[in-house]
């Protein structure tokens, strides 16, 4: 198993997000000079690591080794070699989604067929409570949290009655705070903070990442 040279990793750094499903014609462009009359391309799969992937796939027979390759500005561009069947992409950006292929060297030569490439990210980083204020005159309180990369919004859920129902979910991206309206003191309410990255929500983990809150 080989880990990537931090200057390879660099280069997707540097491309942000990977456009994702625009690679049908570059792929098919490419594979039309080195593929063989009966090729299948290795089937990559992987597991999300903290700023890193772990890339596998299945043996080619006759590969003489494998080539790492990664969707970069419009373009597929080579990010390092092996001849192990796993590879550690590392330097990853958390939050960010990333177009990657594997290519084996047949004959001296690389197959440049992308049909196989998948999209990746590493896992996730989640909004972290970063303190609680709490307002003794109106009975509020005030949620504070930190900044994740490439969040589009937030938004501040409470458990009640057995589900977890949303108090707000277009707290702008640059606003990493949250003030409740006046509350009955002594309640307690159990509570969570999330982030919409690429479209989505990310509600995994979720009652690890709660918290909860007493009105004072």
């Amino acid at each position: 198993m080989k880990r990537a040279a931090a200057g390879l990793c660099v280069v997707m750094m540097l491309s942000g997000a990977v456009p994702v499903g625009v690679i049908g014609g570059v792929a098919a462009i490419n594979a039309s000079a080195d593929t063989r009359t009966v090729y299948t391309p290795p089937v990559v799969s992987y597991l999300k690591g903290n700023k890193a992937v772990k890339l596998s796939w299945n043996e080619i027979e006759g590969a003489e080794r494998y080539a790492i390759a990664g969707y970069v500005n419009g373009e597929w561009k080579m990010l390092d070699r092996t001849t192990d069947t796993t590879y550690i992409l590392s330097g990853l950006a958390a939050n960010t989604e990333y177009r990657v292929a594997v290519i084996p060297m047949l004959n001296g030569k690389y197959v440049k067929d992308f049909s196989n490439s998948i999209v990746v990210t590493p896992k996730p980083v989640y909004p972290k409570l970063a303190s609680i204020q709490y307002n003794k005159t109106y009975h509020q309180f005030r949620l504070n949290w930190n900044q994740i990369p490439n969040a589009e919004c937030y938004g501040v859920a409470v458990f009640l009655a057995g589900k977890w129902k949303i108090v707000d979910q277009n707290i702008p991206a640059n606003t990493t705070t949250y003030t409740s309206p006046k509350l009955r003191p002594g309640k307690t309410y159990k509570m969570m903070i999330g982030a919409k990255v690429n479209g989505k929500w990310d509600l995994t983990n979720v009652n690890s990442r709660s918290f909860t809150v007493t009105i004072k």
